[in-house]
């Protein structure tokens, strides 16, 4: 696992290191001899989950151009401007331009496939995408600011090659989607559950609404598929849009579910245990000095977590990452929680009853979450595609408002037990 990590991190350092192609030789030459659509596997590496794509032009002869790779998914993470700037809504990608050579050193070096789709185009469409990307790869025109579902490395190809044929492939690409947003994001995560747990809390109700089959181009597998089927009119005739495929790279088959898995059950079951450990050991802690000592670390670090965890959907809400809003996940994990990692520090040295704020914390915090359940099952007219988060965290502050509950009525009013 750490030598493909490392094999990951050279790939990408390779990759992102290669210096541009001079500024003066793009827009220089003639129309190029072909046009494709780079479509690269998904990785292990959870950065390389979903795809990539990219527009490759080549010139025949050996000439200086040899061939040409404009990624639209070049970026930069700047330290704590980087955050400064995410969470802003204004994380900047641009687009730049390497050697289709590079580009395989890099993808080989992940492990991953990388495969051409030639398009039919006519030698003046070529030659207008050229001057096209070619300006767009100017420094005053590179960058853009990044949205997952709606402008990516993926849409940016999408877009190019629809404007280039007038609006032909968005022609042929309609009707229904048939995932939501959160439905693909999902299901290219759901073998790694702390991934899967992580983007299903951030996403909010907007990523449930159902998608056009257009939409579903934001990923690169399913455009690949899309520029497969398509047709085009060309004097009279209708041609497939892709003339031919190469697969420029093999690699062992990623596995791409069709759907996600849903884990209802077993989000379900982890609340429950998680709320029964509360439970038994707050009926300890009546018991026992160092068990209510443990039952306090514990609520404390459940406050710390889960807290920080809700500020943070809270921030993302508040933040123009329009995914992000209306999160009913905010309810099941509020931000007032963090009031626990002082209150469960008392609790834990507290020799007497508890303190009513912690009483009224708790309930506050297991009726938020009930309410999320309500309001996701459909009884007050939510989604309850993200259901998961209440049936996860409203058994685990029942739990604890029961062991709290239970460490006081069994504790005789005055010292703790050794």
């Amino acid at each position: 696992m750490r030598a493909r990590f490392l094999a990951w991190i050279l790939g990408v350092v390779a990759l992102l290191a290669t210096p541009c192609w001079p500024r003066a030789a793009l827009g220089a030459y003639p129309a190029p001899a072909r046009v494709s659509v780079l479509t690269m596997g998904p990785g292990e590496h959870p950065f390389t989950r979903f795809g990539h794509n990219a527009i490759l032009l080549e010139w025949d002869g050996g000439g200086p151009l040899p061939n040409l790779v404009f990624n639209f998914g070049t970026f930069a993470f700047d330290g704590m401007q980087g955050v400064k700037d995410f969470m802003g809504g204004r994380f900047r990608y641009w687009l730049s331009v390497t050697t289709l050579e590079n580009t395989r050193r890099a993808y080989a070096a992940e492990h991953r496939s990388l495969t051409a789709q030639e398009l039919e185009l006519s030698a003046a469409e070529r030659a207008a995408l050229y001057r096209r990307l070619s300006d767009n790869a100017k420094p005053e025109h590179k960058y853009y600011d990044y949205d997952y579902y709606r402008d990516n490395c993926s849409t940016r190809v999408r877009d190019a090659i629809d404007q280039l044929l007038g609006g032909e492939l968005k022609r042929e690409v309609t009707g229904a989607g048939r995932l939501t947003f959160r439905q693909h994001t999902l299901r290219l995560v759901g073998d790694t559950p702390w991934l899967y747990f992580g983007l299903d809390a951030a996403l909010g109700t907007p990523t449930d609404r159902p998608t056009t089959r257009w939409e579903e181009l934001f990923l690169p597998q399913e455009l690949h598929d899309a520029l497969a089927r398509a047709k085009r009119h060309v004097a009279g005739q209708s041609l497939p849009l892709v003339r031919h495929e190469t697969q420029l790279l093999s690699a062992a088959p990623w596995p791409l579910p069709a759907s996600p898995p849903e884990r209802r059950g077993t989000f379900a079951a982890w609340g429950a245990l998680l709320g029964s450990l509360l439970a038994a050991l707050g009926f300890a802690a009546s018991r026992s000095r160092a068990a209510r000592a443990v039952f306090g670390s514990l609520t404390a670090l459940f406050g710390t977590a889960l807290g920080a965890l809700g500020f943070a959907l809270a921030a993302f809400w508040a933040s123009k990452h329009w995914a992000a809003h209306d999160n009913p996940s905010l309810l099941a994990c509020p931000p007032w929680a963090l009031a626990l990692a002082v209150l469960g520090g008392a609790f834990a040295l507290s020799r007497g009853r508890s303190p009513t704020l912690l009483w009224v914390l708790g309930a506050s915090l297991l009726a938020s979450s009930l309410l999320t359940l309500l309001a996701l099952a459909g009884l007050l007219g939510g989604d309850r595609e993200a259901l998961r988060e209440g049936l996860l965290f409203t058994p685990v502050w029942a739990g604890w408002l029961a062991g709290a509950w239970l460490a006081q009525r069994h504790l005789p009013r005055g010292a703790l037990k050794p």
